[in-house]
């Protein structure tokens, strides 16, 4: 997987919460094949950032981590359902 992919991966996530917070994603430098990806977002527009951790191993299960943690914490597609007033 190229770097280029890698990102278009990022960008793709970060567009399904909504443009809120951003991911990052650090590798190891000393000839292992590890990684880990991270989810920076301010709680409130004046606090400060904050960070969660989404997956960490090797690339592509990092990247598998990512798919689950937006699967459970992105924004939703559906329309919210309006209740009819009795």
């Amino acid at each position: 997987m190229t770097i280029e992919e890698v990102q278009a991966r990022l960008r793709a996530a970060q567009a399904r919460m909504g443009r809120e917070g951003r991911f990052a994603l650090t590798l190891s430098l000393d000839g292992r094949e590890e990684c880990y990806i991270t989810y920076w977002f301010r709680p409130e527009p004046h606090a400060f950032e904050d960070c969660r951790a989404v997956g960490s191993g090797t690339l592509n299960e990092c990247l598998d981590a990512l798919d689950r943690y937006v699967a459970e914490n992105g924004v939703r597609d559906e329309a919210p359902v309006l209740m009819a007033a009795e």
